[in-house]
């Protein structure tokens, strides 16, 4: 047997290896080679077998065997280095490994070291055992590796998947949100087109029409009684008019049409075509009947009834009556849907028949309208007789009364002749009154006065019908109450002198004036009461009743400046900022400059003070901030509601001291530190307020008294005012008739042409005729009225190089083109 000795390794060459492979410590657990040691003991471990397979090589007959053996080893290996690799976090397999390395340096040692004495079977046969013994936990932990990185490898694709379902979900939520956002903002954008479409058609139809048709419509309704004029149509669109005499506005024919054109249209229905139309309407620098009349044709070509009410013809002027039925002629023939409809008095029948061919006429005298007026004296009589305003013990008397009263019917006179018997204090009385019941209505009025002055109650009445004249708006009869109750001069409120029971004006006036249910306003029952109010108050026994218009509306602004200036309005706005002091002639030119419509030709140096020098430059944008209210608005807002008239003259006050003076007017200085110094409670006037637009008698005093201004400038705010309709201006100075024409202005023309203004002036000096300034822009009305003062249709052209024929037609009016045209063959033949 031979012995194989192998040369100790010296300790400087042995292997990193050799070194953790020392025996560890007695009761301390060895630690798990990491995956560099285990390469490279693997490395050391083969180099080993290579050696002892090559040695034993030499020993073929006995080391066959062993061979044999150690390459059965060499053949688990690599499997084993592959699941090395592939668990390297796995401490037990790695542990398991190593043990397994160890078996079979301890099995290569064996067969190095220790001379073979038996077989191979038995000199191995604990080594084998070993090395198969670490073999098989080597495979159990490589099982358990596996399994445990299967497992792990489930609950990572389970995380995975549950993450993904969650960010998928999120994602859902996401793109959902992302979704419903932007159909949110989809909708919105869709609403906000919409609303902005619908602004934009409401703006169009405002700029048709403002005029608020409603108020009267529905002041007509209340004062209908009981089964009374049932003319409801059944068309699909109905428009109505009521003109207001009180209302300037409403009677022209223009607006007539306007409002009716404006009630067939809602924003919700408007077709493109028809909003294309008042676009283009809206988008021209002014619009005449003609161009109304299309848009109208168009609207009732439209629909498939179209029902036109308009009340009160005879209120109209003459030319605008006119213009009106001349175009509701031209709307449609016979066979159309159109039906209009028109109430007047009768003396307006010959003119209707001559406008509207075919027309049917239903006559206050005829059955119908007799019906009706029974209808109402009966439920007016049981009405009268029920509040004890007519007493009446033999009741055979009032079948009498009936018949009188049917008999004297017309209209709103009714309603004065049962105050009439309402009046009388017996039924002898009362058959007196029947005989002699009054025939006009200048005497119906009269008496009506008569019967106030015997109440005791005319200085009521008097004020209430100054105020009720020259107010620049309805007054409500809050406002009136305070309005007749101070007197000029007066330094505090004063509630006790506060009318009592202001809720029986119209009984105390005798109806003349009536209070509307709805807004509480005060106004004249009638345009035919305003007129004898007006002009008719020229009999002795109504001394106490007349008043001169300009005295009355210097009057008013007395009472406005003096209600502004009260002292006790002054301690409740004491915190209030104070306005800053302006150079008077400075504030007067700003009133005139910004309000009064003065051209902008008038220069700074116009205004120069001979009195006071300012050394520095006016500041226009400071002297309008020193002129705005406060920001104490809680304070103004319970002073306007304990004092109503507050709110009235704190805007009007501007429009009612435009003939207060110097030497003349009590609150002149009052009215001076407004202008000059600012107030609190005085508004300034805004350029929008028509009624402010006159030129200002006191301003214009004030300012020639501080400097004046030329004559070219007293021109030139003439011919500017006149064109805004101006009638003010004709105190102070002469105004121009082609200004007044071209506005359509046609009080002013009225104005003017009854001052002796030439009508047909020279072109070349004045740059046109009126006739060519109203023809121009289709002033129907002006042109029928120069007509009238024989305004020369032939006039030649001015620097314009037209003439009023041509300017017509140049500017689309057809309505006047024809107007000329008839004149001209009038002349001609």
């Amino acid at each position: 047997m031979t012995k194989i000795f192998v040369e100790a390794i010296p300790p400087e060459n042995k292997p990193k290896w050799w070194k953790r492979a020392k025996k560890p410590v007695k009761g301390r657990r060895a630690a798990s080679p990491t995956p560099s040691a285990t390469q490279s003991t693997a490395a050391l471990i083969w180099g080993s077998v290579k050696l002892t397979i090559q040695i034993a090589i030499n020993f073929t007959s006995y080391y066959e065997a062993v061979s044999n053996l150690f390459m059965d080893f060499a053949t688990h290996y690599p499997r084993f280095a592959e699941y090395r690799v592939l668990y390297p976090t796995s401490d037990r397999l790695q542990t398991a490994l190593c043990n397994f390395h160890a078996s079979i340096i301890r099995c290569c040692k064996h067969a190095l070291l220790n001379a073979v004495r038996q077989s191979v079977e038995q000199e191995f046969k604990s080594d084998i055992s070993s090395v198969q013994r670490c073999g098989k936990e080597v495979r159990r932990e490589i099982d358990l590796a596996k399994a445990q990185a299967d497992r792990q490898d489930q609950e990572l694709q389970r995380k995975e998947s549950e993450a993904v379902t969650s960010q998928l979900r999120k994602v859902r939520d996401i793109l959902s949100r992302t979704q419903s956002e932007l159909d949110t903002m989809k909708e919105g954008q869709l609403q906000q087109d919409k609303r902005r479409s619908e602004e934009r058609k409401h703006q169009l139809l405002d700029s048709l029409s403002s005029h608020a048709y409603l108020a009267p419509f529905k002041r007509a309704c209340k004062a209908r009684h009981g089964n009374t004029g049932d003319w409801s149509g059944g068309g699909e669109i109905v428009a109505f008019f009521f003109p207001q005499f009180d209302d300037p506005e409403s009677l022209y024919a223009e607006t007539v049409i306007r409002s009716i054109i404006r009630q067939s249209l809602e924003p919700e229905t408007l077709s493109e075509e028809m909003e294309a139309s008042l676009l283009e309407m809206d988008q021209k620098p002014s619009t005449g009947l003609v161009e109304l009349t299309v848009l109208l044709r168009k609207r009732v070509a439209q629909s498939k009834m179209f029902h036109i009410f308009i009340d009160a013809l005879d209120e109209f002027e003459p030319t605008e009556r006119r213009a009106l039925l001349d175009l509701l002629a031209s709307l449609g023939s016979s066979g159309s849907g159109l039906r209009v409809f028109l109430a007047g008095r009768e003396s307006l029948s010959g003119e209707l028949k001559g406008k509207l061919t075919g027309i049917e006429r239903v006559s206050m005298a005829s059955a119908e309208a007799n019906t009706d007026i029974t209808l109402y004296i009966e439920e007016a009589l049981q009405e009268r007789t029920q509040n004890q305003d007519l007493v009446i013990r033999d009741q055979s008397l009032v079948l009498d009364i009936k018949q009188a009263l049917v008999k004297h019917a017309d209209g709103m006179y009714v309603t004065f002749l049962i105050d009439e018997l309402c009046a009388q204090p017996c039924d002898d009385d009362i058959r007196n009154a029947i005989g002699c019941l009054p025939k006009t209505l200048t005497e119906t009025f009269s008496r009506a006065l008569l019967r106030i002055v015997s109440r005791r109650k005319a200085p009521v009445a008097a004020k209430t019908f100054s105020w009720v004249v020259i107010a620049k708006r309805h007054l409500t009869l809050d406002e009136l109450r305070q309005a007749i109750s101070v007197e000029i001069g007066q330094s505090y409120s004063n509630t006790g002198r506060l009318v009592s029971g202001i809720n029986q004006l119209a009984t105390w006036c005798e109806n003349l004036v009536h209070v509307d249910e709805e807004l509480k306003t005060v106004q004249f029952a009638h345009q035919a009461i305003h007129k004898f109010i007006v002009e008719g108050l020229m009999r002795p026994q109504f001394t106490d009743f007349c008043f001169n218009l300009a005295d009355a509306d210097h009057h008013a602004g007395e009472i406005c400046v003096t209600y502004l200036n009260f002292n006790d309005f002054k301690t409740t706005l004491a915190r209030r900022p104070q306005p800053i002091p302006v150079h008077p002639v400075a504030m007067a030119k700003l009133a005139l400059l910004h309000q009064l419509k003065v051209p902008s030709s008038v220069s700074a140096t116009s205004f120069s003070s001979r009195r006071h020098k300012s050394k520095t430059e006016l500041d226009v944008v400071g002297v309008l901030a020193s002129y705005k209210r406060g920001e104490a608005e809680e304070a103004l807002r319970k002073l306007q509601q304990s004092h109503p008239f507050l709110k009235y003259a704190s805007i009007h006050w501007i429009s009612h001291t435009s003939r207060l003076q110097k030497d003349i007017s009590t609150t002149w200085d009052l009215w001076h530190r407004i202008v000059t110094c600012g107030h609190d409670l005085a508004n300034r006037p805004r350029p929008e307020q028509q009624n402010l637009q006159s030129l200002h008698y006191a301003l214009t005093c004030l300012i020639q008294g501080c400097g004046g201004i030329s004559e070219r400038e007293k021109l030139q705010q003439t011919w500017s005012l006149a064109a805004e309709g101006d009638i003010e201006l004709l105190n102070i100075a002469s105004a121009t008739l082609q200004g007044a024409s071209k506005g359509s202005h046609l009080v002013v023309v009225e104005r003017l042409l009854t001052a002796g203004a030439d009508v047909n002036v020279d072109p070349a000096k004045y740059g046109r005729t009126a006739l060519q300034a109203a023809s121009e822009d289709g002033h129907l009305a002006v042109v029928e009225r120069l007509l009238i003062a024989r305004a020369d249709v032939n006039a030649d052209p001015g620097p314009t190089g037209q003439t009023a024929l041509q300017a017509a037609s140049e500017g689309g009016h057809l309505t006047v083109f024809e107007r000329l045209q008839r004149e001209l063959k009038r002349i001609s033949s």
